[in-house]
């Protein structure tokens, strides 16, 4: 339900955070101009001509990228390591460039199929399986369709973060199906 806030201020003219284009540089970059344009459904040109002044260009498996001048020492030092189970609308998975993210078009057409979209399993900032939920009765799994052999650690790191999401479910999770 939408209601107005109460003692809420309109501001005389609005900041950087209400820029959509660095927006998605914060979120989704480094990017091009296209995909911004793409997400944002605009002309390109329009992107082009309200591109923030302190984006730096970096290069992205050697192609021209750019993200915001701020968040560069933050990519740069990033940490990828560990497991999470992504929802299927997650944030990382809503970039316009698929195709960094998953070269194979097989397995992104799995990932992004057009109706009932899974999960996706994240290791070490690698995108290694597909998972989805199973809830019949009191019984809730989660079925794991890996792309590559998972070791026994990363199995265990699965499953950990299926517990984690059955508790947030408030329900227990009878198991993790890896499908083997």
């Amino acid at each position: 339900m939408l209601e107005r806030i109460p003692g809420f201020r309109k501001a005389a003219t609005p900041d950087d955070r209400f820029d959509l284009i660095r927006a998605y540089l914060r979120l989704l970059g480094p990017a091009t101009p296209k995909h911004v344009a793409d997400y944002l459904d605009a002309p390109v040109k329009d992107v082009q001509a309200r591109w923030p002044a302190d984006a730096v260009e970096v290069a992205v498996d050697g192609e021209p990228r750019w993200l915001l001048a701020g968040d560069e020492r933050a990519l740069a030092s990033a940490d990828a390591e560990g497991c999470r189970l992504l929802g299927p609308f997650d944030l990382f998975l809503q970039a316009k460039d698929r195709s960094t993210l998953m070269p194979d078009a097989a397995l992104a057409k799995e990932l992004w199929p057009v109706l009932g979209r899974p999960g996706a399993v994240l290791v070490d900032g690698e995108l290694v399986g597909t998972w989805r939920p199973r809830k019949s009765g009191r019984a809730f799994t989660v079925a794991v369709r890996p792309w590559r052999r998972l070791d026994p650690a990363t199995r265990d790191a699965v499953a950990e973060q299926a517990e984690r999401l059955a508790a947030y479910r408030g329900v227990s999770l009878t198991g993790v199906d890896f499908g083997d």
